[in-house]
């Protein structure tokens, strides 16, 4: 049994479907990725898993139970806001606290004596360890960085054991340089607790590197869901092999610019002449127009030789590599 279920799940608002029979499943441990850009439904989708909105149709199951009228705080779910939603005038650790105050704390072992407040500081105090912000347990916000607000808004989440955590654009209000860095953070964070992680956001590179399954939403719907790697190379829509990545449309076939391969010779493939070269660090852009007029887009890594504008060439690509989107 999945541990949560959205079944065919529908949100209207005033002259707006937001969410229309959307329906998916999460597995316990994984990191569920909602990955479409802004107002596919995938932030109302979470809000109505949190319980922070009503569905006007279908169900929501947490380990095959119905949630879907139960009120937030009856949910095993807690959610990570964009902005983090720190308390400014509250250190990190009581930050971290703030959830438990009102919460039954269990014993910290079977048969041992002990109060709330013990339990409650044992349990900060693992989970400040578990993001590696011990020492800046007594830091208000405004003395951490982006990133160590992040670390601090996770903590108040994992200190209640969640069975999900619900995240919305969990890194959108980091700067880039430390995007990356923090995404593998989180990754390795969520593999480390074991915890089951929703995560909503609208870029790709983020959601492909992090997520187990990914479900991808345009206006509302859902339009695919699997593996990221699945996702890239069987995408079933158009929608969703756009999305994903840039794409050469050929005669109804898509093909990924890195399957697209340069050729000074030979006879496979279709000649094509060098329009532009642009050297991307990780790669080379290469673009180039077929004597039909069609142009295509290939990235190589190492290239054995230059390439110039001008050149004449072959362009050719496996069969396997061509993609085959139903719409």
């Amino acid at each position: 049994m999945p541990l949560l279920e959205v079944d065919a799940v529908t949100r209207r608002y005033p002259g707006h479907l937001a969410v229309d029979q959307v329906s998916f499943s999460v597995e316990q441990g994984q990191l569920f990725a909602l990955l479409g850009p802004s107002g596919c439904g995938k932030t109302t989708t979470l809000r109505l898993i949190a319980g922070f909105e009503q569905p006007d149709a279908g169900r929501i199951r947490l380990h095959g139970e119905a949630i879907t009228h139960l009120p937030p705080y009856e949910r095993r779910v807690n959610t990570v806001f964009q902005n983090y939603a720190l308390f400014p005038h509250l250190t990190a650790r009581a930050n971290v606290e703030f959830g438990l105050r009102h919460e039954r704390v269990r014993r910290v072992a079977p048969g041992q004596a002990s109060t709330p407040a013990r339990d409650a500081a044992a349990r900060v105090d693992a989970v400040l360890e578990l993001v590696q912000m011990t020492g800046k347990a007594g830091s208000r916000p405004a003395q951490l960085s982006g990133g160590e607000k992040q670390r601090i808004a996770l903590a108040r989440s994992l200190v209640l054991a969640p069975d999900v955590l619900l995240l919305d654009e969990p890194l959108s209000a980091l700067d880039p340089n430390l995007r990356k860095q923090v995404r593998g953070e989180l990754k390795a964070l969520q593999r480390r607790t074991g915890v089951t992680f929703l995560m909503v956001t609208h870029d790709q590179e983020e959601a492909l590197s992090m997520a187990d399954s990914i479900g991808v939403m345009n206006a509302g719907r859902l339009e695919q869901t699997g593996a990221p790697r699945d996702l890239y190379h069987r995408p079933r829509t158009r929608f969703v092999a756009g999305f994903l990545g840039a794409v050469n449309w050929i005669d109804g076939l898509g093909v990924r610019p890195e399957a697209v391969h340069i050729e000074r010779d030979g006879t496979r493939g279709r000649d094509a002449t060098i329009l532009a070269v642009t050297f991307l660090g990780n790669c080379v852009r290469v673009e180039a127009e077929l004597t039909n007029g069609l142009r295509l887009v290939s990235e190589i890594q190492n290239p054995r030789s230059e390439f110039h504008p001008g050149d004449h060439v072959r362009l050719w690509w496996r069969g396997e590599d061509e993609m085959r989107p139903e719409a």
